[in-house]
């Protein structure tokens, strides 16, 4: 589970490191939220949006990966999984659920770059003025990390029906 930990852990200082970056070249009140076609609706302080936007990524990594670290404290009773008895078995058991921890981290980094791609627009939004946020990158980006969300238990279910 390193390296995916590792990508999210690094994805995250880049975020700090974009909020740090662009706060003083915002506007105080910011647009901080967009309906569908881009066009900002809800304004709030600087302080506000990078502290609501810090903290919900903040908690999101920590849910995800904190639940990652806790399989091993989970009962196999449980667990929802293929063949459960078979791969929870003692010699499989933490091979298992080491998998698993990995999903859950390229889960966490996939959180990271939907969060940061999706301040960047914000952000982009903002210093150009006019309220407007670019929804090219939006609309497939939110495409690619349904797919990702997706794949993740098809793959976990497909490794897992088999003996």
């Amino acid at each position: 589970m390193k390296a995916p930990v590792l990508i999210a852990a690094l994805l995250f200082a880049l975020a700090l490191a974009q909020c740090l970056y662009y706060y003083g070249q915002l506007p105080d009140p910011m647009a901080s939220h967009f309906g569908a076609g881009g066009q900002a609706n809800a304004w709030s302080s600087r302080v506000e949006f990078f502290s609501v936007y810090l903290g919900v990524t903040l908690f999101t990594q920590i849910v995800i990966l904190g639940l990652a670290f806790l399989l091993v404290r989970i009962p196999d009773r449980l667990f929802n999984l293929p063949n459960r008895d078979y791969w929870l078995m003692p010699e499989r058991r933490q091979a298992t659920l080491a998998y698993i921890q990995r999903q859950m981290g390229w889960s966490a980094a996939a959180v990271m770059v939907l969060m940061l791609v999706s301040l960047q627009l914000v952000i982009r939004a903002n210093l150009s003025g006019g309220g407007q946020m670019e929804t090219g990158w939006l609309w497939p980006l939110l495409g690619l990390f349904i797919a990702a969300m997706l794949a993740i238990p098809i793959r976990i279910v497909k490794r897992f029906s088999r003996r």
